[in-house]
């Protein structure tokens, strides 16, 4: 699959109530990746938060994981056209030194229907305990 922006949520059964969380997203100019491990259970605030966006609230910010390994992701109204704004930071921790904690911003624009197969396909992972989300943004579409 050949995605120009995108961010990628992908969760597998690790043991008992813990879960690993991999994520890889892009903008087309940066990219980023990284592996930590969460409660799955934590995607019901952000799948609830979700629900008819940008209807009930204009900003949202959820973040799993830590500042050293882990990923934080901001919707908001871009502009009049009902474009949504989705600022993501991805960290990685490298484990050599300190020094070596790998991060990257960058921001996709999306379309409502976008974020509803988002929040879809999270609930998917969260009623199957494993799987795969992902957030197209505007450039993926088919031509």
């Amino acid at each position: 699959m050949n995605l120009q922006s995108y961010l990628e949520l992908k969760v597998n059964n690790f043991e008992d109530e813990l879960f690993q969380f991999q994520i890889k997203g892009s903008n087309n100019y940066f990219s980023g990746t990284t592996i930590f491990y969460e409660d799955v259970e934590l995607l019901k605030h952000l799948s609830s938060r979700l629900i008819d966006f940008p209807k009930h609230e204009k900003f949202i910010f959820f973040e799993l994981g830590d500042k050293d390994s882990g990923f934080s992701i901001r919707f908001y109204p871009a502009d009049s056209l009902s474009h949504i704004g989705v600022k993501i930071t991805i960290a990685a921790e490298m484990l050599i030194r300190a020094e070596s904690q790998c991060r990257v911003e960058f921001e996709i624009m999306v379309e409502p229907n976008a974020i509803d197969d988002f929040r879809k396909a999270i609930n998917q992972i969260i009623l199957k305990r494993s799987g795969i989300a992902i957030l197209y943004g505007n450039d993926n579409r088919l031509s």
